[in-house]
């Protein structure tokens, strides 16, 4: 990871893009893939954000999301950060401030609103075609594609070595097994193709990384949404199925289930959406047993304590077993 423990100078990045001498700097968040600063320039408060750059990773974080924001504010979207300036010297760029906090109580009312954003996303796919917008982080438009995602991020795991690991991985492996089994024979019934790309008429716009950990609540109640670092196109079952698994949130199942219908109802444009969903739930959920293992793979060695490892790895094993009790009939869709 090469964020720097070193404070930036944000001093210097506001002078040159926009002539200003901020008046204050304040640290927002504690993200591992940027640093971010509230930035009072008088009577105007922006955010600078720093990006997250990785040696192996060609994913560039900070021009994904600054088209991402130029785009969607270019197209009338007022509930995302305007963007204002980037600067490919220091990967950094500035952004409107957005006043508010994260939400705590969430309502049917808010979930309502994240499907409607989403849904809002979609009158703009002609225009994507044409804007440069890419393909989403990690998006796989075939079934085969997403257990060719799970495979690499498990040996990846795996080649990091650890006692810790050897008999997580068999409980992981065993299930692998009977998910990806019953993924193709399902898909086999429903009519989906496990190893074809689905079509561009049924792939969406997607933020890829999206919920109430990447919305905030503004002073008047309403959401708006941050974080587009893997903006682009995505299968739209993986949207729906990552929000019901994500485990930085945790929500009523009553409130997952009125996502996923609305979702469902909100991309009627995508055949089949529903049974592929159901496919590819179980399938991500493995996915996500991985990623909350990250810590464990070496480039997070230096900064993951003990505590932090077993904590995460108490989180994969519990996903596991709620996996093995939800596969064969997803909860939410």
């Amino acid at each position: 990871m090469t964020i720097s423990s070193a404070v930036p100078d944000v001093d210097a990045v506001a002078r040159e893009l926009l002539g200003s001498t901020p008046r204050s700097v304040r640290p927002v968040g504690a993200g591992r893939n940027s640093r971010v600063f509230k930035v009072d320039l008088g009577g105007r408060t922006v955010v600078v954000k720093f990006y997250r750059r990785d040696a192996g990773d060609t994913r560039d974080r900070l021009a994904t999301e600054f088209r991402a924001l130029r785009f969607l504010w270019d197209n009338g979207v007022r509930v995302v950060p305007r963007a204002i300036a980037d600067d490919r010297s220091h990967y950094c760029a500035i952004y409107e401030f957005i006043e508010g906090q994260p939400p705590k109580d969430v309502e049917a009312t808010d979930v309502d609103a994240l499907v409607d954003f989403l849904a809002s996303l979609q009158p703009l796919r002609a225009k994507a075609e044409g804007a440069a917008i890419g393909v989403a982080s990690e998006a796989s438009f075939s079934l085969g594609a997403v257990v060719d995602h799970v495979n690499a991020r498990a040996d990846r795991l795996r080649n990091a070595g650890g006692d810790e690991l050897v008999q997580w991985f068999g409980e992981f492996d065993r299930l692998f097994a009977q998910i990806e089994s019953w993924c193709r024979s399902t898909a086999g019934r429903l009519g989906q193709a496990f190893d074809a790309d689905i079509d561009a008429t049924r792939r969406a716009l997607s933020p890829s990384d999206f919920g109430f950990h990447n919305a905030i609540r503004r002073p008047d109640g309403s959401l708006a949404f941050v974080d587009f670092e893997y903006f682009g196109w995505d299968d739209p079952a993986k949207t729906t199925v990552d929000f019901l698994l994500h485990p930085g949130m945790s929500l009523p199942d009553a409130l997952k289930q009125r996502f996923a219908e609305r979702f469902v109802q909100g991309h009627a444009f995508v055949e089949g959406l529903r049974n592929r969903a159901r496919i590819v739930y179980p399938l991500y959920g493995l996915k996500w047993c991985l990623i909350l293992l990250n810590d464990f793979l070496p480039d997070r060695a230096t900064t993951a304590t003990a505590d932090v490892r077993a904590q995460q790895l108490q989180k994969a094993s519990e996903l596991i077993d709620r996996l093995r009790r939800e596969y064969r009939e997803n909860p939410f869709v």
